[in-house]
Order: C-alpha cells, then sequence, then structure tokens
C-alpha cells in the first residue's frame, strides 16, 4: 500500500469511480442471484468474485461509501443513463 497526496474532492472523485461503482456493480448484481454454472467463462468468474468480495464486506461499508461521497449519487446517475443507452442500441439493433 502507498500513500497518494490528494486533495479531498480528487479523493472522492476516484473513490466513488473505483470503490463505490465496484461494491454497487457487485451488490447488483449478487441480487441478481447468479450462480457457477457448467460453461462459465473467465469473465464471468470474475463476476462471481466480485459478488462474492463485495458482499463479504457490510453494508455499513458499502453504505459509508454512499453517504460520505456526494460523488456516489453521479455515479448512480452515469450508471443508469449508460444501462438505458445499452438499452435502447440493443432495442434499436433488432431492426436489423
Amino acid at each position: 500500500c502507498q500513500m497518494t497526496p490528494l486533495s479531498c474532492k480528487d479523493h472522492d472523485t476516484y473513490a466513488a469511480d473505483s470503490q463505490f461503482i465496484t461494491h454497487l456493480m457487485g451488490r447488483i448484481l449478487g441480487q441478481q442471484g447468479l450462480q457457477p454454472t457448467p460453461i462459465d467463462t473467465r469473465g464471468f468468474q470474475s463476476v462471481l468474485k466480485l459478488i462474492e468480495n463485495t458482499n463479504a464486506d457490510s453494508f455499513d461499508l458499502f453504505y459509508g461509501l454512499y453517504k460520505f461521497n456526494r460523488n456516489s449519487g453521479d455515479t448512480i446517475e452515469r450508471l443508469r443513463d449508460a444501462l438505458d443507452t445499452i438499452t435502447r442500441s440493443l432495442e434499436e439493433h433488432k431492426s436489423y
């Protein structure tokens, strides 16, 4: 571990864009009830590991990443916008 000097603003931006999004995705994917299958790819195994790692941490830690970082709300909004964009792309591709 190496200490890196940062402004509070930079720290919060980095934390929301790395720690919070990681925990958010792990919790979202964990809600899907995903389980190993006989045809798992390495990518899917990584997804399962993400779920395992993030859900092993307390909800209080996850909530703290949200509550005490004003950038976390923006991270959620960008995730929603990205999901909408990808979903629209899939729907538009049906017409091919």
